[in-house]
C-alpha cells in the first residue's frame, strides 16, 4: 500500500520560521506515530538504506533562508508511506484520528484539515506497487518515449563518494529502482539504473539549484524544477517501467534525503 497524506496547517499567530521545515515535520511525523506503533518508529529510526516514508517541508515554501507566515494563513506538509505497516500506521494516526496540532521547529499549528484525497489536494493519494505496474506494463498502447518530473523540493544524490545536486536519467531511475526494489513485493530488473545512464538523455529542463541547511548548518545544494527525460531505444518493458517509476515517484521520493525533505517529486502531463 502507498499513501500520500496533507496536512493542512493553520499558524494562530504571524511567525517567522526556517526555511527548510523538513527535518521538523520528520521529528513530527514520528511523535505522532509512535502514539500508534512505538516498534514501527523504532524500525523506521534504526533502519539502513532507504526510509519507508517521506515527509515534506511546507509545501508552499519558497525555499529560502526564511519563512514568513501571517496569523490565519493555510499552509501545507507531506508524509508518504512505502509499505503496508507506514501506510497503516498514517492512516491510523493521521486520518482515522487526526491531531489537532502539529509542531514545525518549535511552531504549534492547528491542524484544519488531513487527507489522502487527490480531489481535496493535488499531492495526496493511495495506490499500490501491483495497481502501478498494471496500469503501464499491462497497456495495449505503445508507451511514450518521453516522461516530465517535476522535483517540488531540491534534489541531490550521492554519487561516488560527491553530492550531484542535477537529476541526471541514470541517478534519477537508478533512485527510484533502488526504492521500488526495497518496498515492493514485485522486484523490478535493476539494470533500469544503466538503462537510463545508457539510453536516456534529457530533452527539456528549467531547473534553479538551492541550499537545505541540515545539521549544524551544513548545506547541501539540490536541483528544483522540471526535467523532461527521452529514451533513444527500448522495448515495450523498458518503457513500461520508465512509466511506472515516474508514477512511483509521487509516493517514494527522489534521490537523498527524502525522509527529511527533499527529493518530493511527481510526474506532470
Amino acid at each position: 500500500m502507498l499513501m500520500a497524506v496533507v496536512l493542512t496547517l493553520i499558524s494562530p499567530t504571524d511567525a517567522v520560521l526556517p526555511g527548510f521545515l523538513g527535518r521538523a515535520n520528520y521529528a513530527a511525523t514520528l511523535k505522532r506515530l509512535n502514539l500508534v506503533d512505538p516498534d514501527l518508529v523504532q524500525r523506521i529510526h534504526d533502519g539502513d538504506g532507504p526510509k519507508p516514508l517521506t515527509c515534506s517541508s511546507l509545501l508552499e515554501a519558497r525555499h529560502t533562508r526564511q519563512t514568513r507566515l501571517e496569523a490565519g494563513q493555510p499552509v501545507h506538509v507531506r508524509v508518504t508511506g512505502l509499505t503496508p505497516a507506514v501506510s497503516a500506521a498514517l492512516s491510523a494516526a493521521l486520518l482515522d484520528s487526526p491531531p489537532k496540532t502539529w509542531e514545525l521547529d518549535g511552531h504549534l499549528f492547528h491542524v484544519q484539515e488531513t487527507t489522502c484525497n487527490p480531489e481535496r489536494h493535488p499531492w495526496g493519494g493511495c495506490n499500490t506497487y501491483e495497481a502501478l505496474a498494471e496500469a503501464q506494463l499491462s497497456r495495449q498502447a505503445p508507451p511514450d518515449r518521453q516522461v516530465t518530473l517535476e522535483f517540488a523540493s531540491p534534489t541531490a544524490f550521492k554519487s561516488k563518494g560527491m553530492t550531484v545536486p542535477i537529476p541526471m536519467p541514470g541517478l534519477v531511475f537508478g533512485s527510484l529502482v533502488e526504492r521500488w526494489n526495497s518496498f515492493s513485493p514485485m522486484v523490478l530488473n535493476p539494470e533500469m539504473r544503466r538503462y537510463g545512464e545508457e539510453v536516456m538523455a534529457i530533452s527539456r529542463y528549467r531547473l534553479a539549484s538551492r541550499p537545505v541547511e541540515h545539521k549544524n548548518r551544513s548545506l547541501r545544494v539540490g536541483g528544483l524544477g522540471q526535467v523532461t527525460y527521452v529514451a533513444l531505444a527500448g522495448d515495450r518493458y523498458w518503457l513500461g517501467v520508465m512509466h511506472m517509476l515516474a508514477d512511483f515517484a509521487f509516493y517514494s521520493g527522489v534521490g537523498a534525503q527524502t525522509a527529511i525533505g527533499m527529493g518530493q517529486a511527481r510526474r506532470t502531463r
